[in-house]
């Protein structure tokens, strides 16, 4: 082999060579360092481009909800970031706020609608960053008015757990205050906070007026268990301009330690005004969900897109109110001690229930009937039920199942009240009946339903019903009768369509 060349084996094959011919040479360098572990040279690789990604890259959130981000850097051995909301370190409660360090932070929307932007920015090349799209919006449906303040407390500034174990009832009802009157956002971040609902006369955590009680969608306040015949877990006491968003009210009926009473309901409204509550879902209550009521009556109370699932009594009880609406809700799996209604309208001695709106709800397998509007047969004449309107929901499978050797009930009911209207309904494979009228349930209007599979009558009328009015309802496939008009009863019956109905 001649001097100056050098002989290398590539995949078996000798090739010969000078040396400065196979290896970059000039102005006596040493060789390059990349050499492989059999003596070869190689190219030195390009160095790593150096980026940032953000993620999620463009979420959409609630006012005062809040959302987790990780920036990854790529190409520095330095991957530390810092944060910015709109130009602003960190944030700030007008822009939304960062908390946390490193690489994966929460971000705290704003108590007010808008869109904003957050970066992250490489800590060792400022010139290398990455940005989010922020969107504010202003509710979840449109139901609840925006918050009138920017401030936003978290129970966790004053010491609220969340960890299933801790009685946080203390640490929640403080910062409750400190929000109070100020039209801010009391934020529940994630986490499950347990809560005594037998506190001041069993009423558990007390809201104030003009205040918005915001849970995570992963936050639930769940009661210690309690041998109570009656308790609330969040209660309402005479406030006005309250907003309660998202999260989970859950109760202890499978944990209760007594046998009695069946008044342990998750929210209860009492003599207060312009009440939301949105995004809500209320559960494995003593006795009801939701519940509105009070000595003074309530007035203007909207639920919107709440649930009530396996409640002991009612998923919603109204007693005592004046303009309530509720709509795109769930009422589902009520059972335990009568009535075991989906939603119950019944007034005591005394109380009003007017201008009430049920529209696009879902009622299924609640064991007394998906709605009951009447009241009981002593109180008629000073109690009362005025102009409610049923319209566009859904009632499959209610009715079966009724606790304590009940016959169970049906679809809708309406008894001992006059004067409502059931429009544009579904009542699909319910037990009894897909809608009964009984006890001069007067001057009522069933028009455009569809009401079919019903293990019993399609639509029921008792004999003192008058007044009436039932056209353009489609009938199919129920069990018994099509419409059973009892004898006696009387109004319009037209241009129904009834076919395949057993009698």
């Amino acid at each position: 082999m001649h001097a100056g060349s050098i002989q290398v084996r590539l995949l078996g094959v000798v090739v010969i060579g000078t040396v400065c011919s196979l290896i970059a040479c000039g102005g006596g360098a040493s060789p390059s360092p990349a050499a492989s572990s059999n003596g070869t040279q190689g190219a030195v690789p390009p160095p790593a481009a150096v980026a940032v990604v953000l993620s999620p890259s463009a979420p959409s959130l609630l006012p005062s909800a809040t959302q987790s981000f990780t920036a990854s850097v790529s190409g520095l051995s330095n991957t530390d970031v810092t944060w910015k909301v709109d130009g602003v370190a960190n944030g700030n409660a007008t822009v939304g706020t960062i908390s946390g360090t490193g690489n994966t932070v929460t971000y705290t929307a704003p108590a007010t609608a808008g869109s904003h932007t957050l970066t992250a920015i490489s800590a060792a090349d400022t010139s290398k960053q990455a940005s989010a799209a922020v969107t504010v919006q202003a509710t979840q449906s449109g139901c609840a008015p925006a918050p009138t303040s920017s401030l936003v407390v978290s129970v966790k500034t004053y010491g609220a757990k969340g960890d299933g174990r801790t009685d946080d009832t203390a640490a929640i009802q403080a910062a409750i205050e400190v929000v109070a009157s100020t039209g801010g956002t009391l934020l529940v971040p994630d986490g499950t906070y347990m809560i005594n609902a037998v506190l001041n006369n069993n009423q558990g955590l007390q809201l104030r007026s003009n205040m918005t009680f915001r849970m995570s969608s992963g936050a639930v306040l769940k009661a210690l268990p309690n041998g109570s015949s009656a308790y609330s877990i969040l209660f309402l006491p005479r406030v006005t301009n309250v907003n309660i968003i998202g999260g989970t009210i859950e109760g202890e009926r499978s944990a209760h330690t007594g046998t009695l009473g069946e008044s342990g309901m998750g929210i209860f409204v009492a003599s207060s005004q312009n009440v939301y509550i949105e995004g809500v879902t209320a559960k494995e209550c003593w006795g009801d969900g939701f519940y509105i009521g009070g000595s003074a009556g309530s007035t203007n109370i909207t639920l919107c897109n709440v649930v009530a699932d396996h409640n002991r009594r009612q998923g919603l009880s109204v007693v005592y109110a004046d303009g309530v609406v509720v709509r795109n809700s769930t009422f589902k799996n009520t059972q335990g001690t009568l009535p075991e209604a989906g939603i119950d309208i019944e007034p005591n001695a005394g109380e009003t229930v007017a201008n009430m709106q049920i529209l696009g709800c879902t009622f299924t397998n609640n064991s007394g009937g998906g709605i009951q509007n009447g009241l009981a047969l002593k109180d008629r004449g000073i109690a009362f039920a005025r102009n409610v309107l049923i319209d566009g929901n859904v009632m499959v499978g209610n009715g079966f199942n009724a606790a304590n050797g009940h016959t169970g009930g049906g679809g809708i009911e309406i008894s001992n009240t006059a004067g409502h209207r059931v429009t544009n309904n579904v009542m699909r494979d319910n037990k009894n009946w897909g809608l009964r009228l009984r006890d001069e349930a007067d001057d009522t209007t069933v028009r455009g339903n569809t009401i079919t599979g019903t293990q019993g009558d399609g639509i029921y009328l008792d004999p003192t019903i008058t007044n009436y009015t039932i056209t353009g309802n489609t009938i199919t496939g129920n069990t018994r009768y099509g419409i059973y008009k009892g004898s006696g009863s009387q109004g319009t019956l037209a241009d129904n369509t009834l076919s395949g109905n057993g009698m």
